[in-house]
C-alpha cells in the first residue's frame, strides 16, 4: 500500500464522552469545595474557625487584616464555587473562580512552605483547567448550562475525511 492510497483517520471523543468527562471532573472538584466550605461553617458554629487560620498565618501576609478577611470570606466562596461546579451553572465562570481560589490557597501553602501540599494543589489546578477546557456547552451537555443553553448548539462533526491524493493541488 503506497502513501497516496492510504487514509488517515483521527478518532476524537464525541459530545457524549466529553460531556461525561466534564461531569465527572465538575462533580469531583465541586464536592471538594462544597464539603470543605461546609466544614468551615461547622467550625464557625463550634467557635474554632477562623481562629485556626489566623493563628497559623499570623496577622498579615500582604496588608493588615488580610488573613482575617480571607478567612471570613473563604467558606462562602468554597460553597458557592462548589455549587456552581456541581450544578454546571455558568460553568466557565465557576471554573475560573475555582482556579483563582485554588491559586490563592496555593499561595498560602507556599507562604507556609508546606511542601507536602504542592502536588495536591497542582493536581487541583489541573483538574480545574480540564473543567475550564470542557466548559463550553458543546462539551458540557450534562449541566444546567447544557440544559438551558445547549439547544442552540448541536454537535458538529470533527472534520471531513479526504483521500490523501484529493488534498494535493491539481
Amino acid at each position: 500500500m503506497n502513501a497516496a492510497n492510504s487514509i488517515t483517520l483521527r478518532r476524537e471523543p464525541g459530545p457524549f464522552a466529553r460531556s461525561l468527562t466534564a461531569l465527572l471532573l465538575r462533580l469531583g472538584l465541586g464536592m471538594l469545595f462544597l464539603v470543605l466550605g461546609a466544614g468551615k461553617f461547622q467550625g464557625i458554629k463550634a467557635g474554632k474557625y477562623p481562629a485556626a487560620i489566623t493563628k497559623q498565618f499570623g496577622e498579615k501576609i500582604v496588608f493588615p487584616g488580610d488573613v482575617k478577611l480571607f478567612a471570613d470570606v473563604l467558606p462562602y466562596a468554597e460553597v458557592g464555587v462548589g455549587a456552581l461546579l456541581i450544578t454546571g451553572l455558568f460553568t466557565t465562570i465557576g471554573a475560573t473562580l475555582a482556579g483563582a481560589l485554588i491559586l490563592v490557597l496555593f499561595f498560602g501553602q507556599l507562604h507556609l512552605q508546606n511542601i507536602a501540599m504542592f502536588p495536591t494543589m497542582l493536581t487541583y489546578l489541573l483538574v480545574d483547567a480540564a473543567v475550564l477546557w470542557l466548559s463550553p456547552v458543546t462539551s458540557n451537555y450534562f449541566s444546567l448550562d447544557g440544559l438551558l443553553f445547549g439547544w442552540f448548539w448541536a454537535p458538529k462533526p470533527e472534520g471531513e475525511f479526504h483521500r490523501v491524493d484529493d488534498l494535493k493541488p491539481k
